[in-house]
Protein backbone atom coordinates (compact mmCIF):
# COMPACT_ATOMS: atom_id res chain seq x y z
CA UNK A 1 0.00 0.00 0.00
CA UNK A 2 1.43 3.44 -0.89
CA UNK A 3 1.90 6.23 1.86
CA UNK A 4 -1.51 7.80 2.72
CA UNK A 5 -0.14 10.64 5.17
CA UNK A 6 2.42 12.89 3.36
CA UNK A 7 3.02 16.89 3.56
CA UNK A 8 2.26 16.77 -0.46
CA UNK A 9 -0.96 18.18 -1.75
CA UNK A 10 -2.90 15.34 -3.96
CA UNK A 11 -5.25 12.06 -3.78
CA UNK A 12 -4.88 8.88 -3.23
CA UNK A 13 -7.36 6.90 -5.25
CA UNK A 14 -8.04 3.18 -3.49
CA UNK A 15 -8.90 -0.09 -5.16
CA UNK A 16 -12.77 0.79 -5.04
CA UNK A 17 -12.13 3.91 -6.10
CA UNK A 18 -10.06 2.67 -8.98
CA UNK A 19 -12.91 -0.05 -10.32
CA UNK A 20 -16.04 2.41 -9.79
CA UNK A 21 -15.18 5.73 -10.85
CA UNK A 22 -16.01 5.91 -14.94
CA UNK A 23 -13.10 6.53 -17.20
CA UNK A 24 -14.32 7.70 -20.75
CA UNK A 25 -10.68 5.88 -21.96
CA UNK A 26 -10.24 3.60 -19.31
CA UNK A 27 -6.73 4.98 -18.44
CA UNK A 28 -6.13 5.41 -15.25
CA UNK A 29 -3.56 8.57 -15.96
CA UNK A 30 -7.46 10.68 -16.36
CA UNK A 31 -7.66 10.15 -12.68
CA UNK A 32 -5.09 12.68 -12.46
CA UNK A 33 -7.58 15.68 -13.46
CA UNK A 34 -9.74 15.32 -10.90
CA UNK A 35 -7.33 15.40 -8.00
CA UNK A 36 -7.12 19.20 -5.67
CA UNK A 37 -4.66 21.15 -7.48
CA UNK A 38 -5.20 19.97 -11.24
CA UNK A 39 -6.76 22.12 -13.62
CA UNK A 40 -6.20 20.68 -17.53
CA UNK A 41 -2.50 20.40 -17.96
CA UNK A 42 -1.98 22.53 -15.17
CA UNK A 43 -0.19 20.27 -12.43
CA UNK A 44 0.05 22.74 -9.31
CA UNK A 45 1.44 25.70 -11.16
CA UNK A 46 3.36 23.56 -13.30
CA UNK A 47 3.39 21.96 -16.24
CA UNK A 48 3.03 18.49 -17.62
CA UNK A 49 6.66 17.69 -18.58
CA UNK A 50 7.63 18.09 -14.93
CA UNK A 51 5.40 15.15 -13.76
CA UNK A 52 6.83 11.85 -13.35
CA UNK A 53 4.87 9.04 -13.26
CA UNK A 54 5.66 5.54 -11.59
CA UNK A 55 4.62 1.91 -11.38
CA UNK A 56 5.64 -0.08 -8.81
CA UNK A 57 8.43 2.52 -8.09
CA UNK A 58 9.54 2.18 -11.79
CA UNK A 59 9.25 5.05 -13.94
CA UNK A 60 6.61 4.51 -17.01
CA UNK A 61 7.60 7.67 -18.84
CA UNK A 62 9.28 7.69 -21.84
CA UNK A 63 11.97 10.67 -20.86
CA UNK A 64 14.05 9.87 -23.90
CA UNK A 65 11.95 10.73 -26.31
CA UNK A 66 8.90 12.12 -24.83
CA UNK A 67 10.50 14.26 -21.92
CA UNK A 68 8.44 17.44 -22.98
CA UNK A 69 5.42 15.79 -22.45
CA UNK A 70 5.65 14.62 -18.75
CA UNK A 71 2.37 12.36 -17.88
CA UNK A 72 0.99 12.14 -20.86
CA UNK A 73 4.03 10.34 -22.39
CA UNK A 74 3.78 7.94 -19.85
CA UNK A 75 1.81 3.87 -20.54
CA UNK A 76 -1.38 3.39 -20.99
CA UNK A 77 -2.61 1.20 -17.86
CA UNK A 78 -5.95 -0.22 -17.64
CA UNK A 79 -8.27 0.14 -14.08
CA UNK A 80 -7.65 -3.59 -13.57
CA UNK A 81 -4.25 -3.31 -13.80
CA UNK A 82 -3.89 -0.66 -10.74
CA UNK A 83 -4.92 -1.40 -7.18
CA UNK A 84 -3.84 2.30 -6.14
CA UNK A 85 -3.16 5.47 -7.49
CA UNK A 86 -1.73 8.61 -5.23
CA UNK A 87 -1.65 11.83 -7.50
CA UNK A 88 0.74 14.59 -5.87
CA UNK A 89 0.45 18.15 -6.82
CA UNK A 90 3.57 19.63 -5.26
CA UNK A 91 5.83 19.36 -2.51
CA UNK A 92 6.84 15.57 -3.50
CA UNK A 93 8.85 13.76 -0.85
CA UNK A 94 12.61 13.40 -1.33
CA UNK A 95 11.86 9.04 -1.28
CA UNK A 96 9.47 9.02 -4.15
CA UNK A 97 12.48 10.69 -7.07
CA UNK A 98 12.45 13.48 -9.44
CA UNK A 99 9.50 16.17 -10.55
CA UNK A 100 7.49 18.90 -8.91
CA UNK A 101 4.14 16.31 -9.71
CA UNK A 102 3.73 12.73 -8.74
CA UNK A 103 1.68 9.74 -10.42
CA UNK A 104 2.02 6.99 -8.12
CA UNK A 105 0.46 3.82 -9.52
CA UNK A 106 0.71 0.11 -7.32
CA UNK A 107 -0.10 -2.90 -9.70
CA UNK A 108 -2.71 -5.82 -8.20
CA UNK A 109 -1.59 -9.10 -7.41
CA UNK A 110 -2.53 -12.66 -6.79
CA UNK A 111 -4.41 -13.70 -3.64
CA UNK A 112 -4.95 -16.77 -1.77
CA UNK A 113 -8.66 -16.60 -3.38
CA UNK A 114 -9.64 -17.21 -6.88
CA UNK A 115 -10.89 -13.55 -8.10
CA UNK A 116 -11.74 -11.92 -11.93
CA UNK A 117 -13.85 -9.73 -13.47
CA UNK A 118 -14.99 -9.36 -17.14
CA UNK A 119 -15.37 -5.56 -18.76
CA UNK A 120 -16.68 -3.93 -22.31
CA UNK A 121 -17.34 -0.38 -22.74
CA UNK A 122 -18.01 1.17 -26.25
CA UNK A 123 -17.54 5.16 -27.71
CA UNK A 124 -20.54 5.54 -30.40
CA UNK A 125 -20.10 8.18 -32.71
CA UNK A 126 -24.11 7.93 -32.94
CA UNK A 127 -24.31 8.79 -29.22
CA UNK A 128 -21.55 11.23 -28.97
CA UNK A 129 -22.36 15.13 -28.87
CA UNK A 130 -21.03 17.99 -31.43
CA UNK A 131 -19.08 20.42 -30.43
CA UNK A 132 -20.76 24.21 -30.63
CA UNK A 133 -18.79 25.15 -32.89
CA UNK A 134 -19.30 22.33 -35.20
CA UNK A 135 -22.97 22.74 -34.65
CA UNK A 136 -22.73 26.73 -35.50
CA UNK A 137 -21.09 25.60 -39.29
CA UNK A 138 -23.44 22.64 -39.38
CA UNK A 139 -20.78 19.96 -39.87
CA UNK A 140 -21.40 16.45 -40.17
CA UNK A 141 -20.17 14.13 -37.25
CA UNK A 142 -16.82 12.27 -37.50
CA UNK A 143 -17.52 8.48 -37.49
CA UNK A 144 -15.80 7.16 -34.15
CA UNK A 145 -16.44 4.14 -32.47
CA UNK A 146 -13.79 2.70 -29.73
CA UNK A 147 -14.64 -1.17 -28.72
CA UNK A 148 -12.78 -1.93 -25.17
CA UNK A 149 -13.12 -4.82 -23.62
CA UNK A 150 -11.21 -7.62 -21.58
CA UNK A 151 -10.66 -9.56 -18.32
CA UNK A 152 -8.43 -10.09 -15.27
CA UNK A 153 -7.96 -13.16 -13.35
CA UNK A 154 -6.02 -13.99 -9.94
CA UNK A 155 -5.20 -16.43 -7.49
CA UNK A 156 -3.23 -19.29 -5.78
CA UNK A 157 -0.46 -21.36 -7.66
CA UNK A 158 0.75 -22.67 -4.22
CA UNK A 159 -0.99 -20.87 -1.05
CA UNK A 160 0.67 -18.44 0.88
CA UNK A 161 4.14 -18.47 -1.36
CA UNK A 162 3.14 -17.78 -4.93
CA UNK A 163 0.60 -16.59 -6.72
CA UNK A 164 -0.83 -15.13 -10.50
CA UNK A 165 -2.41 -11.88 -12.33
CA UNK A 166 -3.73 -12.08 -15.39
CA UNK A 167 -4.88 -9.16 -17.21
CA UNK A 168 -6.26 -8.82 -21.32
CA UNK A 169 -7.08 -5.31 -22.48
CA UNK A 170 -7.98 -5.46 -25.88
CA UNK A 171 -9.15 -2.23 -28.25
CA UNK A 172 -10.83 -2.02 -31.62
CA UNK A 173 -11.36 0.85 -33.49
CA UNK A 174 -14.00 0.34 -36.40
CA UNK A 175 -13.24 2.37 -40.03
CA UNK A 176 -16.31 3.42 -42.17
Amino acid sequence: VLATTTASVGNVLADTQVRSLALATRNVLDFASITAGVVGNNFGGTRMSQVNTTRDGLPTGDGRYLDWNGAYSATFTSPDLVEEVQVSVNTVDAAVGRGVGQVRMQTRSGTNNVHGALFYTNNNWALNTQGWFQNLVGAEKSYRNRNQFGGRLGGPIIPNKASFFFLYDGQRFPRK
